[in-house]
């Protein structure tokens, strides 16, 4: 069965079936065709399977410019116009969201495999949708999946296992342009997503066919495309997608972008040839005049090397056989900083390339340039994003260790509270029981954020493990000193005050540069209790000692640190921790100071890390 039809047979526009294409041009019908039509005369074989008889040579012509927008039909648009042209696709092809497919490359060949149903199965088994004769490669390999709106790979308990980006997987998610290996096979499949046919798509394959509007009406439609293009992509992503229609619209063979603020920085970061096969070797260009553009900032445009002086001096044009080589700067909208470079280059004579204005080539670079700084700027917030994230789970985890509820002893009470004045910070209290009674610890590390938390967090760790150990105060703080100075070498210290409480009343204080602990009488006289040693992780040659003292019932025992009493107000004057008698003796003392400390800044933000942590005797 073939698709031909008689022009008396075709339906009036009213009624024609729903599984017709209708092109305007005279004398010109086809539908799609559910299989390959046999040659003959007036037929024609097209990737898209369409056909057409009964057509003059003026109309196949026509017929052809049609067939140009090759991707208009493969994606599904559901209508298109141009100047002279108009068609509607109908019945069959639907529009599509997604369209996915596989590079396959496997030495010095390749092909392409358009993924048409899910789940895609890969294996070395005939029936695998692709099947690779590749004994690194298992029968049943790896199957891909639609995942919501993305696409998931799985492996199948391969073998020789699959990589994804160089990495070994048991499933991951999968982005356009990721490269998949199966096995320990030389085999590379490339993974493509095409998305949002309907509207960039569709624009600028009406740029890449052969129009009859002018250089105007074609830079026009490619910023309207390059507008649509700043999304939320990656910057990988973007390049590509821009690389690929720019060969669409100049109908050069290659193209690469290459990134950098100087001749010395700029690196490969894309590079497709025309049939959108990703291209990561750069070794075949010409490297002289990339040299000399960017040095330059001055675009090169050679249309035919073979009678263009700008061809003297390059062997690297001569021996690869280049006929047309295209390099342009690309520079941020703010300023001449150079961004990075597009380079075009054809082995063959090109006519489009040829005819393509330095205007257009000048509106690719600009906007090129800005997809370069747009697609920066989000990955920016997305890399805020995480940054953000990550910091919220190392809160949760550092509060965890310090929010845990506090161990309950019938001879003693303890209260504790840290705030950090970023997500994470440099403080942490820690109550340790041990056989006669607990540890309570409050310490501080010069510094805020993430180094200041993860100092905190193996210094809260060693404390915990020599007491843990039966090691007395004095020798876990030596060691900590020890530590601090062999491997932080002065970068950072901690300010800490370590209390022994035994059952029975009786306390032992070391206090590491600390602000000084207070003894609260039930009647809300204050001691400070002044003695102690230099900040911990100084000096290698500091010593500490500990002090003791007796707490009577009723009595509590306050550990601070300088977030607390260094608090200051909008008049810069600081909160103190001498006047605070009434807070310290109130039935929940670190609610009290809190609040009494938020009603002082008036609304300041806090400069550091803020701890409180209370001992009250109870027997």
């Amino acid at each position: 069965m073939h698709g031909g039809t008689s022009r008396s047979s075709l339906p009036a526009s009213s009624s024609r079936p729903s599984n017709y294409i209708h092109c305007t041009a005279p004398d010109v019908r086809f539908r799609p065709a559910a299989a390959c039509f046999p040659k003959r005369e007036g037929c024609y074989h097209t990737r898209n399977r369409l056909s057409t008889t009964d057509v003059g040579e003026d109309s196949k012509q026509r017929f052809r410019k049609v067939l140009d927008f090759n991707p208009i039909l493969s994606s599904g648009a559901s209508y298109v116009e141009k100047p002279g042209y108009r068609w509607s696709l109908r019945g069959t092809l639907e529009t599509a969201k997604h369209t996915a497919r596989v590079l396959v490359q496997d030495g010095d060949q390749s092909r392409t495999v358009p993924i048409e149903t899910f789940p895609f199965t890969i294996g070395r088994q005939a029936d695998r949708d692709l099947s690779l004769l590749n004994p690194q490669v298992s029968r049943q390999h790896a199957v891909i999946e639609r995942d919501g709106d993305g696409f998931v790979i799985r492996d199948l308990g391969s073998r020789h296992g699959t990589l994804v980006n160089g990495l070994k997987i048991e499933m991951a998610q999968l982005q356009s342009g990721d490269r998949i290996q199966p096995g320990a096979s030389n085999v590379v499949l490339v993974f493509v997503v095409a998305q949002d046919h309907t509207s960039t798509r569709v624009l600028l394959s009406r740029i890449a066919g052969e129009s009859a509007g002018s250089q105007l009406e074609k830079l026009s439609l490619f910023l309207q495309a390059a507008q649509s293009f700043n999304n939320t992509r990656v910057l990988n992503e973007v390049l590509n997608t821009m690389v690929e229609y720019t060969l669409r619209l100049t109908g050069a063979e290659r193209g690469f972008v290459f990134l950098g603020d100087s001749l010395a920085t700029l690196r490969l970061e894309c590079g497709l040839n025309n049939e959108g096969l990703p291209l990561m070797d750069d070794s075949k260009i010409s490297h002289s005049i990339v040299r000399d553009a960017a040095e330059s900032g001055q675009e090169y445009i050679v249309g035919d090397v073979s009678g263009d002086g700008h061809v003297v001096g390059r062997e690297s044009m001569v021996a690869h056989e280049l006929r047309s080589v295209i390099a342009i700067p690309l520079r941020g909208r703010s300023s001449e900083r150079l961004l990075g470079l597009l380079y075009l280059d054809s082995r063959l004579r090109t006519s489009t390339l040829n005819r393509v204005g330095r205007d257009i080539l000048q509106a690719i670079a600009s906007e090129a340039a800005n997809l370069v700084e747009n697609a920066r700027m989000m990955q920016a917030e997305r890399d805020a994003e995480l940054l953000r994230k990550e910091m919220e789970i190392a809160a949760s985890i550092q509060q965890s260790i310090m929010a845990r509820e506090l161990p309950d002893f019938q001879y003693a009470k303890v209260m504790a509270r840290s705030v950090p004045c970023t997500e994470v910070g440099g403080d942490f209290y820690d109550v340790i029981p041990v056989k006669d009674g607990f540890v309570a610890i409050v310490a501080d590390v010069s510094g805020k954020g993430m180094s200041a938390a993860l100092l905190a967090s193996i210094i809260q760790g060693m404390m915990y493990a020599q007491i843990m150990s039966g090691a007395s105060l004095v020798d876990t703080v030596n060691s900590v000193n020890s530590f601090l100075c062999a491997r932080v070498s002065g970068q950072k210290y901690v300010t800490l005050v370590a209390a022994h409480y035994r059952n029975g009343g009786s306390v032992e204080l070391v206090n590491g540069g600390h602000v000084c602990p207070f003894v609260v009488g039930m009647n809300g006289q204050m001691e400070e209790i002044t003695d102690g040693d230099m900040p911990i992780g100084l000096f290698e040659t500091a010593t500490f000692h500990s002090v003791p003292l007796i707490m009577p019932v009723g009595a509590r025992l306050v550990l601070l640190s300088d977030g607390v009493s260094e608090a200051e107000n909008p008049a810069g004057v600081q909160f103190g921790s001498r006047k605070l008698e009434m807070e310290f003796v109130a039935a929940n003392p670190i609610e009290s100071v809190f609040s009494s400390m938020h009603c002082f800044c008036e609304g300041v933000p806090p400069h550091d890390d803020r701890t409180m942590l209370v001992v009250e005797r109870t027997a």
